[in-house]
């Protein structure tokens, strides 16, 4: 059958609706359940070249040492975090040079984390365990914020400024009693800019006002790397 251009369309829509970042909570909650890709035996007739192809380019994600430490590192800090009220929780950053894995190790304990949640509550869809957002570029701090109601699939009237949409925000991920929120390229946040600062700002008073663990991640954001290097913590 030709492809007309309601038919191409409508290919366009499915590609769409089957791709959801993680970004999203759709997205996230496809991510958590797809589960990995069984390889065949090489020598499986009926393993097409297509298939193949499709496992190739999900690369398999092995746990690595530095994985390992950061993980014990998240659930100590969360054991911490469990009765802290008045100020912002303990956090995590995971830093490191680019293409090291670090949105990779955020969204596998990520995902980890989620599953985890769902053995210990089975049958709870009231509840949203893990949410992951990555900071925009030069982001204020209604750009974060507008972040996180993305994730949630909150509406955002042009009316709304920055205070009620962080009210609507932190209403939702209590109710739906969120417990690790992973942050992604925080090394866009220069604190050496106003809006930087205010978003960094921003950031903080998330944590204070959401019962959960933030987990950042950035390129060489660490304490060890020279200051001129890191804006987000001069």
């Amino acid at each position: 059958m030709t492809d007309t251009p309601a038919n191409s369309t409508l290919h366009d829509g499915a590609r769409a609706a089957a791709y959801a970042p993680p970004t999203t909570r759709d997205g996230w909650q496809q991510f958590v359940a797809t589960p990995p890709l069984q390889p065949h035996p090489a020598a499986d007739e009926d393993w097409s070249l297509e298939e193949r192809l499709d496992y190739h380019s999900r690369f398999v994600v092995l746990t690595t040492p530095a994985m390992e430490r950061i993980s014990l590192s998240l659930r100590r800090l969360m054991l911490l975090n469990r009765r802290q009220q008045g100020t912002a929780r303990r956090g995590l950053i995971v830093s490191g040079p680019p293409t090291t894995g670090k949105t990779t190790t955020l969204l596998e304990m990520g995902r980890t984390f989620e599953l985890a949640e769902q053995r210990r509550h089975p049958g709870r869809t009231d509840r949203l365990p893990v949410v992951f957002l990555a900071v925009p570029p030069a982001s204020t701090p209604k750009m974060l914020v507008s972040e996180f109601a993305r994730f949630l699939g909150i509406s955002i009237a042009a009316r709304m400024n920055q205070a009620q949409i962080t009210d609507a925000v932190c209403h939702l991920l209590c109710l739906l009693e969120t417990k690790l929120v992973l942050v992604d390229d925080v090394h866009l946040l220069d604190t050496r800019t106003r809006s930087g600062a205010e978003t960094s700002d921003q950031m903080k008073h998330l944590g204070e006002r959401i019962p959960a663990t933030f987990v950042y991640a950035g390129v060489d954001v660490d304490v060890d790397v020279d200051v001129e290097a890191s804006p987000l913590l001069t």
